[in-house]
């Protein structure tokens, strides 16, 4: 199939000619001036602070910061894959359920889907009844050091202080 892009070039042609100059939105009879426009001057400069005292405050923090790792990583994700496998379950559950007739009959094939969806959201909540505290157990943060005979240094202005926790 042939296609003809005569008119298309000649309605661009035409169009070059009819488009709005560069001072379409001037007034008639405007002429540009040659000089630009004088700016207003800058603001003045702030006035310099004025000597004074000068306060610092210092950081109080704990010297030794422990380092901090997950209870246990395993538990963590065994506990998410249990959970999220739960509701995985009992949405599957709910979906069968509800593509159910409402009739109830003991000789068709919705009985055994009855049961089985049935199954499928006690399942689930079971997985995730017993996944979600697994995964909160698990992903707790603990100190990387142990927790017996541990000192911690106290410095202030005033003196010093060293505990130990047992």
């Amino acid at each position: 199939m042939r296609r003809n892009f005569a008119p298309l070039l000649l309605a661009c042609f035409f169009a070059s000619f009819t488009a709005s100059s560069a001072h379409a939105d001037e007034p008639p009879g405007w002429v540009p001036r040659d000089e630009p426009e004088a700016l207003p001057p800058p603001p003045p400069a702030p006035p310099p602070p004025r000597p004074g005292p000068t306060t610092y405050t210092i950081e109080q923090r704990e010297l030794s910061e422990t380092p901090t790792k997950m209870a246990s990583p395993t538990a963590f994700y065994v506990g998410t894959i249990l959970a999220g496998a739960g509701l995985l379950g009992v949405v599957t559950g709910l979906v069968i359920r509800a593509d159910l007739p409402q009739t109830e009959c003991t000789d068709c094939p919705a009985a055994e889907k009855r049961s089985a969806s049935l199954g499928l959201i006690l399942g689930g909540g079971l997985g995730m009844l017993i996944g979600i505290p697994i995964a909160v157990v698990g992903g707790r943060t603990i100190s990387e050091q142990p927790s017996w005979a541990r000192p911690q240094v106290f410095v202030s202005p005033r003196g010093g202080a060293l505990q130990w926790t047992f």
